[in-house]
């Protein structure tokens, strides 16, 4: 037999170690248990992630609070929830809109949300804007509108540079509210008796957290307004009286001059009012615009006097924009 050359020697073992460590490699299996729960963890974290980039709310195209995790939203909350938690009367300004003074045509409208502090200066929180369709606003009773509306806390920079003289905003554009903090639903209800109740659901805008709603309960001559919180019970009844010249008389000059107050009762409506809103009387007779103060009962909570500052908004739609087609 012819001996190996030491070259074909070396060659030979070179082959054995890479067969080997090949060899090593197809048999290692890695524990099923880590296996499992690497895989889970790994499955469970892609999820949340897309869920989170994912998670847009279909009405509002907002993000969730979920989604928004620790960032802004929360911070916005937090500072709406402080901002109300220290704050006793609100005062709700309408944005005039010349066009509408002129043509008659009925625009969308907005709401310029200030808290009234302790030494009597006004800190501006909040505006609300009204999100409707033309066809709805031209062919359906103000009182009847279907309508989402949408509630956006106002930036630092926003409250020292406004100009509290005068509350028209032209630059108003939709993406400013992507990030609202609240929005609002009104669903075209035409009244019918007891039957068919206007109502406003207000919603934490991203998710469908319900916080309560507003809704205009049935009578004859006076206006009643029930507020519910998130389980359905009533928290407040806000009544007024149909004497009163400002609601009277509310088509024509004279009411424009003269203040109509709703008073703000208990749940169970026996006590004395707790507290009060009130239609101011208009600066001016040409303007169009209606201005609100919302005096809260002592106690109540942020989710409330949220309710509570929401229902002066609805008292507006009902019985004092383009009040002529007002539905009972």
């Amino acid at each position: 037999m012819d001996k190996k050359k030491p070259e074909d020697i070396d060659i030979l073992q070179l082959k054995k170690k890479k067969r080997s460590a090949t060899e090593k490699k197809k048999n290692y299996s890695p524990p099923k248990a880590a296996l499992r729960s690497s895989n889970r963890s790994d499955s469970h974290n892609l999820i949340n992630a897309n869920k989170n980039k994912l998670n847009l709310n279909k009405k509002d195209g907002t993000k969730s609070p979920d989604s928004l995790g620790n960032n802004s939203f929360n911070s916005n909350w937090e500072t709406m929830k402080s901002s109300l938690q220290k704050m006793q009367e609100m005062i709700i300004k309408q944005e005039s809109d010349i066009l509408e003074a002129v043509t008659g045509c009925q625009e969308p409208n907005n709401y310029h949300v200030y808290g009234k502090l302790p030494n009597g200066d006004k800190d501006y929180i909040f505006k609300f804007r009204e999100f409707s369709s033309c066809g709805m606003r031209f062919w359906c009773p103000v009182s009847c509108r279907q309508l989402i509306m949408k509630i956006r806390l106002i930036s630092d920079d926003e409250d020292s540079n406004a100009n509290k003289n005068n509350d028209n905003d032209d630059d108003y554009n939709e993406e400013e509210f992507n990030n609202s903090l609240i929005y609002i639903e009104k669903s075209c209800k035409c009244p019918c008796f007891n039957c068919v109740r206007p109502e406003m659901k207000v919603f934490i805008s991203g998710s469908n957290t319900l916080l309560g709603r507003i809704e205009e309960a049935f009578s004859c001559c006076d206006p009643i307004f029930r507020i519910y919180d998130n389980n359905g019970k009533i928290v407040y009844h806000i009544e007024s009286d149909c004497c009163q010249c400002g609601f009277m008389c509310r088509n024509n000059c004279f009411g424009k001059t003269d203040e109509c107050v709703f008073f703000i009762y208990n749940s169970e409506k026996k006590e004395n009012p707790i507290g009060e809103i009130s239609k101011k009387a208009a600066a001016s007779l040409l303007s169009i615009a209606d201005n609100y103060s919302v005096i809260f009962p002592k106690g109540a909570s942020v989710e409330e006097k949220l309710l509570l500052t929401i229902a002066g908004v609805m008292i507006d739609y009902q019985y004092f924009e383009n009040n002529t087609n007002t539905v009972k």
